[in-house]
């Protein structure tokens, strides 16, 4: 505003005066997505582990089973 004309309205700034600089790393947001994604990512690769074994010590014990019915004459 000036002295001479009180009714004039203030000037506002262009909302493009600053360029924003360049994204070089990643935010804190970016960053927790990124660690949550391979936590869970890690998660699901030893639960897949897990559930391998778990396959694995029935598949042994159904024939440690039949073996057993088979020469016990169960």
């Amino acid at each position: 505003m000036t002295e001479n004309n009180p009714e004039e309205k203030p000037l506002r700034r262009s909302k493009k005066t600053v360029e924003a600089p360049e994204d070089t790393g990643f935010s804190r947001t970016k960053t927790r997505q990124k660690q949550k994604l391979e936590s869970q990512a890690e998660k699901t690769k030893q639960l897949a582990r897990k559930l391998n074994y778990a396959i694995i010590g029935l598949i042994v014990a159904i024939i440690l089973v039949f073996l057993f019915m088979r020469f016990v004459n169960f």
